[in-house]
């Protein structure tokens, strides 16, 4: 009696077997070592499983792993070492479990030792900008002390041309007003009139020009007699506004009707007694029912009155210090 073949018959394995060899009889030279690499890595991840390992370390290899281990996939047991340490007779499981406890702790080693590495990038970094932040604090701290010795090496050059133009008779208002600020720093012979004195009869050009040279002098000395100057260009600014538009571009006697009223209100008072005047005046402008254009005249025409009795405060003060110098030598 002949036997009819089933049709599961082809899933035998013995029929599984044959399809399989086959199949590698007809593959390719580049095929057969795809299939037998992707076979390694099979049986590497499958080992690596049964070790315990996690996806973090799945890339290590014999050759490629930071113990330094050639042999981390090879199940390595150094049998004269278990002996000496009484583990020959574990078995496969404790032996297993032994290797996953070890590897563990590699593990957290390796953990510890990238925590170092990444503590000592930090520390790097952290010198490297502090190492910046000197530099640059040297830098600023060199380019301002260039700065200043620039500032220091034109003011000297402004303070020789003054000199020259001096002894040769054609001196500018700038040169004598630098020279009467000098006087006082280098203890020369004190002038004997105020400072804004030298401003008596300029016409509007000479004006403008000291308005610049005393920005120049304001610069290049970075602050020191700053009061002095300010006062100076204050006034300088109110001589300027005072200047009528007649031909020859010389300034009137005083501004407008009310010239003679203001002279009479401000003259010969103290900057302290100005300084109140100009609370009152400035609560005047702010009330109802008043003439704020005449207030307000008054108002800017104080500031040079208060700029001119500060200059002259000082002038007095520095007359009875050279008396009193005078008087002990």
């Amino acid at each position: 009696m002949s036997h009819k073949k089933h049709s599961h018959d082809k899933d035998s394995p013995h029929e599984k077997k044959h399809d399989k060899k086959l199949l590698k009889s007809l593959e390719t030279p580049e095929e057969k070592r795809l299939r037998r690499f992707m076979k390694k890595e099979q049986k590497q991840r499958k080992l690596k499983e049964e070790m315990g390992w996690d996806d973090e370390y799945m890339g290590y290899t014999n050759t490629d792993n930071p113990f330094g281990d050639t042999n981390l996939l090879n199940g390595f047991v150094w049998k004269k070492k278990l002996e000496k340490e009484g583990l020959h007779k574990l078995s496969k499981e404790d032996m297993d479990g032994r290797n996953r406890l070890k590897l563990e702790q590699n593990k957290n080693e390796l953990e510890k030792v990238k925590l170092r590495r990444m503590q000592r990038e930090r520390e790097r970094e952290m010198r490297e900008e502090e190492l910046t932040r000197i530099q640059r604090q040297k830098e600023a701290a060199q380019f301002s002390e260039w700065e200043k010795q620039e500032d220091s090496f034109h003011l000297q050059q402004a303070k020789l041309r003054s000199k020259i133009r001096i002894e040769e008779g054609r001196a500018k208002p700038i040169d004598l007003l630098a020279r009467y600020i000098s006087s006082e720093e280098e203890d020369f012979n004190i002038e004997m009139h105020e400072p804004y004195k030298y401003l008596n009869g300029l016409k509007r050009e000479d004006l403008e020009d000291l308005q610049e040279d005393i920005k120049v002098y304001k610069s290049i000395e970075n602050g020191k007699n700053y009061d002095y100057w300010k006062d100076l260009e204050i006034i300088v600014d109110d001589e300027i506004r005072n200047l009528s538009d007649n031909s020859d571009g010389h300034r009137d006697s005083i501004n407008g009707a009310v010239s003679s009223e203001i002279v009479s209100i401000f003259k010969g008072k103290t900057p302290k007694q100005l300084d109140a005047m100009y609370r009152q005046i400035k609560k005047k402008t702010s009330e109802e029912g008043v003439d704020t254009g005449y207030w307000e005249t008054l108002l800017s025409r104080l500031n040079a009155y208060m700029a001119r009795a500060r200059l002259a405060e000082r002038h007095e003060e520095n007359l009875r210090n050279k008396l009193f110098k005078l008087k002990e030598e």
